[in-house]
C-alpha cells in the first residue's frame, strides 16, 4: 500500500475575507443567508418603484412575490458561498435550504410529513441530551490524512483502528479500503446513523464492522488508533479514558476538537475548510500544553 501525499503539517493560508468570517461551518452559512437576505430587502423597494417595473408587470412578473426575489437570492449565497471557500455539499444546501422553507410554507402539507421529519431527527439526534455530541460529517480530507497518519504508524504492521462516534461510517470504510490488513471498527449511539452504517459496511466489500453502543462500554486497551470527532464537552472524558485503557506507543486522533491542556504530538491541517487533526501518542506522562 502507498500512502498518500498530503501536505498535512502546513497551515494553509487564508484569503482575509475568510480569515473574518466564523470558524463553524454552520456559522458562516447563517451569516451568509442573513447578509444576502438584508441586500435583497434593501434592493426590494427601489427595484418595486423603478421605471423598469411598469414593463416586468405587464410581461406578468409580479415583483412582490417571494419566487422572484428567490433567485437572485440563491445566486447571491452561492456566489458568497464560494468565495468563503464552503464545501460544495454546502454550497447546495445554501440553494436547497431557501427553496425548502417557502415551499413548506406555501404547501399544506399533512400533519404526517412533520412528524415523519420529527421521528427521523429523533432517531439521528436522539442521544444528544446524554452524549452531548451532536452529528458532524467528516471530510474527504480528513479521510485521506487519517490514511497517512495509520501508514506512518503502522511501519508494515497490521493495526487495530476504532472510530468512536462513527455516525454513517464514511471515515471507517474508507480506511478498511485503504487498508486491508487492518482490523477497523466504528462504534455509534444514534440508531439511524448506525443503521446506515451498517447497510453500506454489508456492500462495502470490506471487513469493517460497525457497533450500536457507547463508547464508554468499550475497552480501549487492545486499540492502536482511536479516532474522534465529537464535542469539546466530552473530551476531558474521553482523554481520561484514553489515558486509563491505551497502551504506550497508541494514537489517539481527534477532529476539531483539542484536548483542554495536553499538548498534542502534531496538528495537521488536511485542507483549508477541514477541521484540524490533533494526534496525541500515549505514553505514561504526557506533557500538558502552555497557557
Amino acid at each position: 500500500m502507498h500512502s498518500v501525499e498530503l501536505p498535512v503539517e502546513a497551515l494553509p493560508s487564508q484569503p482575509w475575507a475568510q480569515r473574518l468570517l466564523p470558524k463553524r461551518l454552520w456559522s458562516q452559512a447563517l451569516l451568509i443567508q442573513c447578509v444576502s437576505m438584508l441586500l435583497m430587502t434593501g434592493l426590494a423597494p427601489g427595484v418595486i418603484n423603478s421605471v423598469f417595473a411598469f414593463e416586468l408587470r405587464s410581461l406578468g412578473i409580479r415583483l412582490d412575490s417571494v419566487w422572484f426575489w428567490l433567485l437572485p437570492h440563491i445566486c447571491v449565497v452561492s456566489v458568497l458561498a464560494k468565495a468563503a471557500r464552503m464545501p460544495v455539499w454546502w454550497r447546495w444546501i445554501h440553494v436547497i435550504f431557501p427553496v425548502a422553507v417557502i415551499f413548506m410554507q406555501q404547501v399544506a402539507l399533512p400533519a404526517t410529513v412533520y412528524f415523519a421529519g420529527f421521528v427521523i431527527t429523533l432517531a439521528l439526534y436522539w442521544s444528544v441530551h446524554n452524549t452531548r455530541v451532536p452529528f458532524y460529517p467528516s471530510f474527504p480530507s480528513t479521510w485521506r490524512a487519517m490514511h497517512h497518519i495509520l501508514e506512518q504508524h503502522a511501519d508494515d504492521h497490521s493495526l487495530k483502528v476504532l472510530d468512536i462516534g462513527s455516525g454513517i461510517g464514511d471515515i471507517a470504510m474508507f480506511l478498511a479500503k485503504q487498508r486491508i490488513h487492518d482490523e477497523v471498527s466504528g462504534i455509534e449511539i444514534a440508531p439511524l446513523p448506525w443503521a446506515i452504517s451498517a447497510v453500506r459496511a454489508i456492500f462495502s466489500g470490506t471487513s469493517v464492522k460497525f457497533t450500536l453502543g457507547d463508547y464508554r462500554d468499550l475497552d480501549f486497551a487492545t486499540l492502536d488508533v482511536v479516532f474522534a470527532y465529537l464535542s469539546p464537552a466530552v473530551m476531558s472524558d474521553v482523554w481520561q479514558k484514553v489515558q486509563q485503557e491505551m497502551r504506550p506507543g497508541s494514537l489517539f486522533v481527534s477532529s476539531e476538537f483539542p484536548v483542554t491542556a495536553v499538548d498534542a504530538s502534531r496538528i495537521i491541517y488536511p485542507a483549508v475548510n477541514a477541521p484540524a487533526l490533533y494526534v496525541y501518542c500515549i505514553d505514561a506522562t504526557p506533557s500538558p500544553s502552555h497557557p
